[in-house]
């Protein structure tokens, strides 16, 4: 809708404002965006055909199925079940905080999808969706910065299945994808604010900003709001300059864009601040630190040729040769648009552009290299400045995934570029390009394409000595061959078509609608590449219940643990137990609680488990062991068999909550730690964290009466007063009440629980509450409504301004 009540009111404007594009076009040509969008919704189904037409498939995502199902899962269970959103999950490490952890599109408007169909169905749609709205964003775009409605339909079909998009279907990283197709949507909100000003625009900008924080790929938000900020100052430095209005023509922009950001991190507050309130309070591997974390997973030099040649050093298992060591994607951006780019950039150093126009192009191809040098990582000076410069840059690794802004940026020069022919050929004065520049940026791409057509084997020969050193352990297979030969061959036709359609149009020596060949090849090009990543399959091989999850869902009680041994290959993820509501005792988590991080090392807990499991297992309320490996009989029993993997129900175990024989008091979290690794009779002993006295040890015995991950209910009997036990994780934001009153929890054993508990029979009580959730959900709440009345106001101002000016 967005679309089409833009598409109407910017031939009005523009036709008002005696803008000749529009003027040109406004009275015979078709409706664009009509045939555009039903264009891109035809493509779509096409390339999701294997999942779309078959209910029982699901979309391979190696990520989503090792982890973000199963988080997903538990949400829609809990949600189903009538709790409302989790606050804190105990079916990973023992128990963490929920929301917090980032654990997925918990807010993010399709999420609703997740209650309405089977979730793996609901996964699947969204990634469909995002695909079509990539196309819709990008046109929208494009139009945003006055481009005609067919160099705008260039940018759509460039940017819906471009290489570094859709390729992230491999991983199934929907967060990631979501938060790349909605920069194209924050980008012509921005421009269309900063261009006319209007408070509209910028609620928009906002509103997306905050959904971007709901996808909730923070990383990709902070280099897409990064990339923002520096057109901001593009916009302040170069075109605000050359205006009048004295000094509000500076402070006007740069305040209402501060604002939205603001307004948007507001927006985003419900997720944020949880965030933020658990950070001091979380461990992070010891290697997640410094710069070389911050540069890891950069984009190798060599592989710059994928934005061009794909198949030159491969992307997927089984083809890939180069350096990086997880390579599950390609930045491929498509032949024409690369083509079409290069021509705007060529036609903005001939003046084939309008003024603003050419300093537009100028900013995109100079932050596409800007974000391209950045991408390399510490291969360049740009990443070592920016760590060193911007803020919060060393909290994220993988600078490579700046390549967002390139994915972004490229088809708008595209849409350029296609718009560049469209000036010269109504100007009448010819084609205006500067053919040195156009020659200088495409010939090095024209001759390793034909290199990859003509000769694939001698290219990657020629690549292997010269770019990588003597012995390189990798090597190009031969089935890369045919692959990389074909590319060439797309390569260097897509370029002649693209270049020749443009200069053809230019001339007037063709229709503009030759640019619809243009667009089906390239759909047909990235589709070609970006096809390869996504994977369909039986939902049933991956989300099916065999006999070991079985006889834990029949077994297994409240707080009862599993524990997955992982040193051994094959077997369960610990994740995979959330996924039907299962307890684990190790978990695949970025943060772990700093209480439980000293205790078992939080480098690699499974190893720390496997060693230490004499002392740690049984007060985690460990009952059952999964491993691959046949344990002899005695301590352990076989309860079941499934797939080569092996369940044991430990019989040497702790109760849940208990009242332990003696109480040690220690005021340093350290030697707390120490001693309880060392006690191997925590029955015996309890060592409890206090400055004052150790509580008295009592007598007696517990229940658990309700367990529901906010909320944990137990009845405990208690002969003499003292110190109970619980096993649940120690954290802030749990609060206990014993028969409704409130009393202190006591960090015991290292990380656990533990209530002085009166005579008597009485209710001990656990609720956690966040205050950072608390506060976010206020304040995304304000925000959405301010943000939403604003916007209405501001359209309702702009639509009876025209109406005004007629009369």
């Amino acid at each position: 809708m967005v679309l089409l009540v833009d598409e109407t009111r910017d031939r009005i404007g523009d036709l008002t404002n005696g803008n000749e594009r529009d003027e040109e076009s406004g009275a015979r040509r078709l409706p664009v965006v009509w045939l555009f969008l039903a264009g891109a919704a035809v493509v779509t189904i096409w390339f999701y055909r294997g999942f779309i037409f078959h209910p029982e498939q699901l979309i391979f995502g190696s990520d989503m199925l090792l982890e973000g199902v199963p988080l997903r899962q538990f949400l829609v269970d809990e949600v189903q079940a009538g709790r409302g959103i989790p606050l804190w999950t105990p079916h990973v490490y023992g128990g963490m905080p929920y929301v917090a952890l980032l654990p997925g599109p918990v807010f993010y408007p399709t999420t609703v999808l997740y209650y309405l169909m089977p979730l793996y169905r609901a996964i699947g749609w969204t990634f469909v969706l995002h695909t079509f709205l990539g196309a819709a964003f990008a046109y929208f775009m494009a139009r945003s910065f006055r481009l005609r409605p067919w160099a705008a339909a260039v940018c759509g079909a460039s940017f819906m299945l471009t290489g570094y998009i859709t390729s992230h279907l491999f991983g199934g990283q929907d967060g990631r994808m979501f938060a790349m197709t909605l920069m194209p949507l924050a980008f012509g909100l921005l421009e269309r604010g900063l261009r006319g000003g209007e408070v509209g625009w910028f609620c928009g900008f906002a509103l997306v900003v905050g959904a971007q924080i709901f996808t909730p790929h923070t990383q990709i938000m902070y280099f897409s709001s990064l990339t923002f900020a520096l057109y901001l100052l593009f916009h302040l430095v170069v075109r605000a300059r050359a205006q009048d209005g004295g000094p509000a023509r500076f402070l006007r922009p740069a305040g209402l864009t501060a604002a939205a950001f603001l307004a948007g991190a507001a927006v985003g507050a419900i997720q944020l601040l949880p965030t933020l309130e658990l950070l001091p309070h979380v461990t992070r591997q010891a290697l997640e630190t410094g710069y070389q974390f911050a540069a890891s997973f950069a984009l190798p030099p060599q592989e710059l040729t994928a934005f061009f040649l794909p198949d030159l050093i491969g992307s997927l298992p089984g083809t890939y040769w180069g350096s990086n060591g997880i390579k599950l994607h390609t930045e491929y951006l498509g032949a024409v648009p690369l083509a079409l780019a290069l021509f705007a950039i060529a036609a903005s150093f001939g003046s084939g552009l309008a003024r603003d126009d050419r300093r537009v192009v100028g900013f995109l191809g100079g932050a596409s290299l800007l974000a391209i040098l950045f991408a390399l990582g510490a291969a360049t000076p740009v990443h070592r400045i920016a760590h060193a410069v911007v803020p919060m840059i060393g909290s994220f690794r993988a600078p490579a995934m700046m390549m967002c802004a390139v994915a972004t940026f490229v088809p708008l020069l595209a849409a350029f570029g296609w718009e560049a022919a469209l000036r010269m050929r109504d100007s009448g004065e010819g084609v205006r390009v500067s053919w040195v520049w156009l020659a200088f940026m495409g010939a090095p791409l024209l001759l390793l394409g034909l290199a990859a057509a003509l000769n694939p084997r001698g290219l990657q020969s020629w690549v292997l000595l010269s770019w990588y050193p003597e012995g390189w352990p990798r090597q190009p297979g031969a089935e890369l061959q045919a692959m990389l030969r074909t590319t060439g061959l797309v390569l260097v036709t897509g370029f002649v078509a693209a270049w020749g359609s443009a200069l053809a149009v230019a001339r007037g020596k063709a229709s503009e609608l030759i640019v619809i060949g243009l667009l089906v090849f390239t759909v047909l090009d990235l589709a070609r590449v970006g096809g390869r990543y996504l994977l369909t399959d039986m939902a049933e091989a991956h989300l099916g219940v065999d006999s070991v999850i079985q006889t834990l869902q029949a077994e297994a009680g409240p707080g009862q643990r599993v524990w997955a041994i992982q040193l051994e290959p094959d077997n369960y993820r610990p994740n995979r137990f959330m996924q039907y509501g299962l307890s684990s005792a190790t978990g695949s988590q970025k943060f772990v609680l700093d209480p439980y991080a000293r205790l078992v090392d939080a480098v690699r807990l499974d190893d720390a488990l496997y060693r230490m499991g004499g002392a740690l297992i049984p007060l985690l309320d460990t009952r059952y062991l999964v491993t691959r490996t046949r344990q002899p009989e005695g301590a352990l029993e076989l309860r079941a068999e499934a797939g080569g993997r092996l369940l044991y129900r430990m019989s040497d175990t702790l109760p849940h909550a208990f009242f332990p024989a003696t109480v040690e008091a220690v005021t340093d979290p350290a030697e707390a730690v120490e001693r309880t690794r060392t006690n191997l009779s925590p029955r015996a002993v309890a060592v409890v964290e206090t400055s004052g006295a150790a509580p008295a040890a009592g007598a007696g015995s517990a229940r658990i009466v309700s367990y529901a991950p906010d909320e944990v209910e137990l009845e405990v009997t208690t002969e003499t007063p003292g110190l109970l036990f619980v096993s649940e994780i120690h954290h802030p934001g749990w609060r206990a009440l014993v028969d409704g009153s409130p009393v202190e929890i006591l960090r015991t054993n290292g990380a656990f629980r533990g209530v002085e508990m009166p005579v008597g029979t009485h209710e001990l009580r656990f609720e956690y509450r966040s205050r950072g959730y608390g506060i976010g959900r206020l304040l995304t709440l304000v925000a959405l409504i301010g943000l939403l009345a604003g916007g209405l106001v501001a359209m309702s101002r702009a639509r009876s301004r025209p109406r005004a000016e007629a009369d």
